[in-house]
Order: C-alpha cells, then structure tokens, then sequence
C-alpha cells in the first residue's frame, strides 16, 4: 500500500512530453496474461491490455531493470512506434536472449486506433 511511482503527461505541449514521478526503475504493466506488449507510453499499454500485458517503456530506451521484468513472459512483442523502428530491432537483438520476441512495425499508434482496429492487430500479428 505504498505508492512507489507514477506517471504523468503535459497538458499544454511543455517538455518533456512524459514525466515519471518516483524512483522505481520498472516499466509501467498494465493487464495481465503471458503474453507482453512493449510500447512506448502508458495510454498504448493500457489499450491493449484487455489483449495482452502492455509493457510501457516511457520512451524509447530499455534499461537493464526493465529486462528483466520483460524476460519473465512466454513472448513479447516490441511494437513502438515507426519512428523508432531501429531502436526496436536494437531492443530485439537484446532481449532474443532471454524470451521469444517479435518485432511488429506500426502505422498507427495503438492508442490511437479504434477498438476494432486494436482487436485486428493482435488477430493479425499476436499468436
């Protein structure tokens, strides 16, 4: 029953875009399964979480703490945005070594698609 971090997110275009509130060096989970979901913020894993476990990285960069959080999964998948589709095969490369991994190239923000649009994706891509 202790608060060990948050998140929060700037309403009026300040930077940093995302900040984190407290000192835990953990993604933020949202959901539950054996099946992980690596994204970049917290409204992408918490869309999908009705489907699988969204892992958010609050960025783009996987520090050593959150693999082994990640390695715990029977499979994950990395699916940040397109722009940052080289860091994501990096992020591949790194975690083959401990879980089955995925790499799914987005055209849309899973955040932003429709429910429909999410359901599609992981029919689609998530076995």
């Amino acid at each position: 029953n202790k608060i060990v971090d948050a998140t929060g997110r700037s309403l009026n275009g300040r930077k940093p875009k995302w900040r984190r509130y407290g000192n835990s060096r953990y993604p933020f989970l949202s959901g539950n399964g054996l099946c992980g979901i690596v994204v970049e913020d917290c409204p992408s894993a918490c869309s999908i979480s009705n489907l699988a476990v969204g892992i958010s990285l609050m960025g783009t960069s996987l520090p050593d703490e959150h693999i082994d959080v990640i390695k715990q999964f029977k499979k994950v998948y990395i699916a940040l945005d397109k722009d940052a589709t080289g860091k994501a095969v990096l992020m591949m490369k790194k975690l083959r070594n401990y879980v089955p991994i995925k790499l799914v190239v987005l055209n849309k923000d899973l955040k932003d698609m429709q429910i429909g649009e999410r359901n599609e994706f992981i029919r689609r891509y998530i076995d």
